[in-house]
């Protein structure tokens, strides 16, 4: 056993590592159980390694491959660091790992996501307590993101945020009098066009972000529940972009009445089964400004299992797809082999490979896209049809900085009309490759100046990729 001991410690003394430590921006302490991964390079023959940090915030990553990587460490509530990086949320820079030797101790420094703090005050400026609030993305599509509730004085905290710009919401409800109060945007906004939205930073709390709620009528809906008879039952669900509640659940008919229901946009989805295996269900979308008087009639209908049906290619891994309602988008999953699509909203992902994809349609209509993802109504019944093609193209070139070429340059790719990106990195000699691409018109840039995607900017320019092409882009580092 000793010598087996003796023979591994000489193993490990003579291959090369990479360690550290990974500290809290703010206070310097260290963070444990933080995930430390160094990625290699384009180029590179190795595999990405993981380690964990210990108690005091270190990690050694033994037996690396020589050759060039990227040193990235994640951990709950906050940003991930790269080693290098100029600022928390920016990319990192390479570093080569030489045979046989350490690379030097590396600190990484992590800060926390955003915040945003504040209070819900009533007529008077008091606090009110036990209110709902809510948060949006400011982005399009507007959705929302989270919620919480505000202590005994009012005052409101909503956490692990990243950097960007965001719409605060007190929600619907009655002040102890029965006033009826509406949701209302910060500062006192009843319509998203009056509203203040909130801008963050990466490891910021924004504080003071005031929201006096609006009194208004709210609105009563009423109709009838129609769910399949014994031995099946359905349950009846209003979503607003509130939040959720059930309104009915049972399998005999029956009068519904809906009141306190925010004017504007509303979801009600009935899902159930016929008792005999067969699942039923029904989605309705209203808008509505005015009580709507026993004209529902919302019943459980049979569906069936959804047909998505893939040409063109065969896809690397198993499609991706999510729900989407008013309150917010569900856990995305791999779609699965006859998957059910209750009735509703969902978006549906491609993974990418050498191939792109030349459209996604249901029951023939187009599907918007957003991103990488594309938004299809089910029914009763889903026809999705995904058509991919392998005529890719192909966009190259060599990030440079003053002539000379830059290891790891980070590079990425946005197509102008969808938003879909893409983030890449150069080998050690500076060159980059970014493929499966379809025809378009796109924007480029590399930088370790810019906070991702996110901190993206076109005004260097824009071109056009034609099906199959080869494009290439000689890239200047860009820098702030």
């Amino acid at each position: 056993m000793r010598f087996f001991a003796i023979l591994l410690f000489a193993a490990c003394a003579h291959a090369a590592i990479v360690e550290g430590v990974v500290l809290d921006e703010e206070t310097g302490n260290p963070l444990a159980r933080a995930q430390v991964t160094l990625t290699p390079l384009p180029g590179t023959k190795a595999g990405a390694t993981s380690v964990r940090t210990g108690a005091r915030g270190s990690f050694v990553v033994l037996s690396v491959v020589p050759g060039w990587y990227v040193l990235r460490a994640t951990r709950r509530g906050y940003v991930p660091a790269e080693s290098g990086q100029s600022k928390p949320g920016r990319p990192g820079h390479a570093f080569e790992v030489a045979d046989n030797r350490a690379t030097g101790f590396v600190e990484l420094h992590m800060s926390h996501l955003a915040a945003i703090s504040g209070t819900v005050l009533d007529e008077n400026g008091i606090g009110i307590p036990r209110w709902p609030v809510h948060i949006y993305s400011a982005r399009k599509p507007m959705r929302h993101i989270g919620q919480t509730i505000t202590d005994d004085r009012g005052d409101y905290r909503i956490g692990e945020l990243d950097a960007g710009t965001y719409y605060l919401r007190s929600g619907p409800g009655h002040f102890e009098d029965q006033a009826p109060v509406l949701a209302t945007y910060s500062k006192a906004a009843v319509e998203l066009k009056d509203a203040w939205p909130t801008g963050i930073s990466i490891g910021q709390t924004q504080p003071n972000i005031t929201i006096r709620p609006v009194k208004g009528p709210l609105l009563t809906l009423s109709g009838l529940f129609l769910p399949p008879p014994e031995p099946g039952g359905a349950s009846l669900t209003l979503i607003t972009d509130t939040g959720r509640r059930e309104i009915a659940s049972g399998n005999k008919p029956q009068s519904i009445s809906i009141p306190d229901v925010q004017p504007g946009p509303i979801e009600l989805v009935v899902t159930g089964n016929d008792g005999f295996g067969r699942d039923c269900g029904s989605y309705s979308a209203l808008t509505v400004d005015k009580d709507i008087i026993s004209t529902l009639r919302l019943a459980c209908n049979p569906i069936n299992p959804g047909s998505v049906q893939i040409t063109g290619a065969t896809p690397q891994s198993r499609l991706i797809v999510r729900r989407v309602d008013l309150d917010g988008v569900s856990e995305t999953h791999a779609l699965g082999r006859n998957e059910l699509f209750r009735p509703g909203h969902w978006e549906l992902s491609v993974p990418r490979g050498d191939y792109f994809v030349q459209s996604v349609t249901n029951f023939r209509q187009p599907a918007p896209q957003s991103g990488s993802w594309y938004n299809f109504l089910a029914g009763s019944s889903t026809s999705v049809q995904v058509s991919l093609s392998t005529r890719v193209a192909t966009v190259s070139g060599v990030v440079s900085a003053q002539g000379n070429p830059v290891s790891g340059a980070p590079v990425f790719l946005v197509e102008t009309t969808t938003g879909e990106s893409w983030a890449v990195r150069a080998d050690p000699v500076g060159h980059y490759v970014i493929g499966g691409l379809g025809p378009g018109t796109y924007a480029i840039r590399s930088s370790f100046d810019i906070d991702g995607i996110e901190g993206f900017s076109s005004k260097g320019g824009t071109f056009d990729v034609s099906l199959g092409s080869s494009t290439v882009r000689q890239l200047e580092l860009y820098r702030q």
